[in-house]
């Protein structure tokens, strides 16, 4: 499973790392992750104290790919994404958030991303996530990352 753990993450200076109780596999947690890919929703931006500003953004999910680059985690490539993940043990993830508004013409204008590594390490029913930021203008920040990912896990798990 080496091949789904990047090379390049960040070890020495990791931005946000939680804990969790986690009653699942790598594979539950990969599905989860593959149904959360294109996902879009509305939220507000508050540029300065006296401007915000209404945007759509959108989740890309990607798995690392030969421990050197990600590929896009989709449910159509589930199966073949799957095949050798274990039960327990490390897989990296990249997720990007883009941002896109209308015009005053009703155009669609996007606008930078921001985009994440993840680290998910799996032991004993304990998930610690690991999340840093890898570029991009920071609307979106690590813990409200991890919020979206734990409550997509709870979700599928009271289903």
């Amino acid at each position: 499973m080496r091949k789904r753990i990047y090379h390049r993450f960040p070890v020495q200076e990791i931005e946000f790392t939680q804990t969790y109780s986690f009653r699942g596999n790598l594979q539950y947690l990969v599905k989860t992750l593959a149904g959360m890919n294109n996902k879009s929703g509305s939220i507000t931006l508050k540029r300065t104290p006296d401007h915000t500003l209404e945007v759509k953004r959108k989740i890309n999910v990607y798995i690392t790919e030969a421990g050197v680059d990600f590929k896009p985690l989709t449910l159509q490539d589930l199966d073949i994404v799957l095949d050798g993940i274990e039960d327990n043990g490390i897989l990296d993830f990249k997720i990007s958030i883009l941002y896109s508004r209308l015009d005053k013409d009703y155009r669609r204008v996007s606008f930078n991303e921001d985009t994440f590594l993840i680290r998910c390490d799996l032991a004993q029913e304990i998930l610690t996530m690991k999340i840093n930021p890898l570029n991009g203008p920071g609307h979106t920040n690590c813990n409200e990352v991890a919020s979206t990912l734990v409550d997509e896990i709870e979700r599928g798990q009271t289903k």
